[in-house]
């Protein structure tokens, strides 16, 4: 029998497993020093003015060991709900 699965319920589980895991990272960088390698990737900030408001567009992420452990503990979390 399979069980409904939420898209939602992923996405949170995802969110929250690289939350705490770069969380951990942070805490446990000066044990586990290969915890801070890490990658930004991203658009530039690009700002666009109409007179009457300007609006700034931009996105970064910040990838990290810590917070991949953290996507992949959450993700087999969700594998077995």
């Amino acid at each position: 029998m399979r069980r409904y699965r939420s898209t939602g319920l992923l996405v949170v589980l995802l969110l929250a497993g690289a939350f705490i895991g770069g969380v951990l990272g942070k805490l446990f960088v000066d044990y586990l020093p290969f915890l801070a390698l890490s990658q930004t990737v991203g658009l530039t900030p690009t700002t666009i003015n109409l007179s009457v408001v300007e609006i700034t567009f931009g996105l970064g992420l910040h990838f990290s060991v810590a917070g991949a452990i953290g996507l992949l503990l959450g993700y087999l979390l969700y594998r077995q709900l």
